[in-house]
C-alpha cells in the first residue's frame, strides 16, 4: 500500500508556462486524503512552503532539487554547501553569458537560464575538477552540488520517516526526477515528460501537465494502491 506520494511541481502540476493546473489542485487534495504528499522540487523553500500551504499538502517537502529538506515548519536541513554552485557559476560565467534567476531566496544551488549548451558546460566542470552538476528542468538550468539530488533525500526522507520502497510513490517530468524514481516503490510520468523518465515508468499518462497528473491519481485510486 502506498504511503507517501514524492510530488514534481513544475510540468507535473503546472503547464509550460508554470501556470497551475485547478483539476490538478483538487487531485492534490483527493490525493492527500489518501496518502502523504511530499512536495520535491527545484524551486526553493519559501515558493514550495506556499505551495504547500496552498496545496494544503505536508509541510514536509524537499526543495532546491534535494538540496533542502523540510522536515515540518520552521525546521530545514540544508544537504548541500552552497559554495560549490557557487564556484560553478563563476566558472562557468567566464565562458557563457550566465544569466541569474530567484537566486536571492536560494540556500544551496544556483539558477540560470537555458541560453548555453548545457551538455558541454558538464563537461567543462568535470575537466575543471568541480564537484557540481547542472540539470535542466525545462524551465531553467540548476547549477547544484553534484552529490545532491532529489533522491538522495528523498531516501534520506523515507529512513526518518519509516517508509519502505514499496510505500513510496513518485511522480514527476523531468530528468531532475530520474534519482527519485529509481527509489520508490511506483513510477508515474505525465505525458510531456522526458523519454528518460517515460523509460523508468511504471505508467505513463497520456495527458500532458497536470491534465495528467489527475489520470495519475485516478489510476492509483483504480488499482486500489491506497
Amino acid at each position: 500500500m502506498i504511503r507517501a506520494v514524492a510530488l514534481d511541481i513544475d510540468g507535473t502540476l503546472t503547464d509550460e508556462k508554470r501556470l497551475l493546473s485547478p483539476p490538478a489542485v483538487e487531485a492534490v487534495q483527493r490525493l492527500s486524503s489518501l496518502a502523504q504528499v511530499i512536495l520535491v522540487t527545484g524551486n526553493v523553500p519559501c515558493f514550495t512552503r506556499a505551495a504547500a500551504v496552498l496545496l494544503g499538502t505536508s509541510r514536509t517537502f524537499i526543495a532546491e532539487n534535494g538540496g533542502v529538506i523540510s522536515w515540518s515548519e520552521g525546521d530545514l536541513e540544508l544537504l548541500s554547501d552552497p559554495s560549490v554552485s557557487q564556484e560553478a557559476y563563476q566558472r562557468l560565467k567566464e565562458v557563457y553569458p550566465l544569466t541569474r534567476m530567484d537566486s536571492r531566496y536560494r540556500m544551496t544551488d544556483l539558477v540560470v537560464e537555458s541560453n548555453f549548451n548545457v551538455a558541454e558546460a558538464v563537461s567543462l566542470l568535470e575537466a575543471w575538477g568541480l564537484e557540481a552538476d547542472l540539470v535542466d528542468s525545462g524551465f531553467a538550468v540548476h547549477i547544484k552540488d553534484r552529490k545532491v539530488n532529489k533522491g538522495r533525500a528523498l531516501a534520506k526522507m523515507m529512513d526518518r520517516l519509516g517508509l519502505r520502497k514499496e510505500e513510496v510513490a513518485a511522480v514527476g517530468d523531468s530528468t531532475s526526477d530520474l534519482p527519485m524514481f529509481k527509489i520508490a516503490g511506483f513510477r508515474a510520468s505525465v505525458a510531456n515528460a522526458v523519454p528518460e523518465l517515460k523509460a523508468e515508468s511504471d505508467y505513463v499518462s497520456k495527458l500532458e501537465f497536470g491534465a495528467g497528473f489527475c489520470d495519475i491519481v485516478d489510476q492509483m485510486v483504480d488499482r486500489k494502491m491506497f
